[in-house]
């Protein structure tokens, strides 16, 4: 019964559901190609071109199986301090969910009723979720590398599991962030689109997958602005 009845609830809110699978907007990145002497050097020359703060309003496409949700999202991130604030709601107006993060602590504040309705806390998983996809985005120093599937792959170990930074394309960047632990992924992150900003590189094309709560977010940059 349950989702026979959240269609109508989000309709009337003015929440567009679709059915069916909507395909990412983004191609794969190219196969790694970058010099073996440099291996090592190429997450510390990518970090290095990332802007320490940026401002979006993005299309986000939610994807709670078997429903795609369209709608709009608007984000101020400073990576340099590991903050952000984001705020997801309709097109119409009707807010879905807001998330906080201060020094790298992720606070989920609200969280639309009929998006509750469907088990665990979604606001603060996306929260965390966006933590994932902002901040981070350089392998330790003792992280372990080596050549897959087209990928210049550091893996990073720790008690709790692994989180493997995927680097693609001739430029060697940040193509893919996926976390592991107890042999499963928890998370990805897939970087499909750099946009350069006044002060560096902000990711402009996500498709951010929570392997627990079984969604994914597809975030595709509308207006996008560096700091001033």
């Amino acid at each position: 019964m349950r989702r026979r009845n959240i269609v109508p609830a989000f309709a009337a809110c003015g929440l567009l559901w679709l059915t069916g699978c909507v395909t990412a907007p983004f191609p794969k990145p190219a196969p790694f190609a970058g010099s073996e002497a440099a291996y090592e050097n190429v997450p510390g020359r990518f970090a290095a071109r990332l802007a320490p703060h940026f401002e979006q309003v993005n299309s986000v496409v939610f994807r709670y199986w078997p429903y795609e949700l369209v709608t709009l999202g608007m984000v101020s991130a400073t990576p340099s301090a590991r903050s952000f604030a984001v705020t997801c709601m309709t097109p119409l107006g009707v807010k879905l969910f807001d998330a906080v993060c201060e020094n790298g602590t992720v606070e989920g504040r609200f969280v639309h009723p009929e998006l509750a309705k469907r088990g665990g806390d979604l606001a603060q998983a996306a929260g965390l979720d966006l933590s994932h996809a902002y901040f981070d985005m350089q392998p330790p120093a003792d992280a372990v590398y080596a050549i897959r599937h087209g990928r210049l792959i550091f893996s990073a170990k720790d008690a709790a599991g692994v989180t493997e930074y995927r680097y693609a394309g001739s430029d060697g960047h940040l193509a893919e962030k996926i976390r592991y632990e107890g042999g499963k992924a928890l998370w990805t992150i897939e970087y499909r689109e750099f946009a350069l900003n006044t002060d560096g590189l902000v990711p402009t094309g996500l498709v951010i997958r929570n392997h627990h709560y079984r969604y994914r977010l597809v975030v595709s940059a509308r207006e996008n602005e560096g700091k001033q």
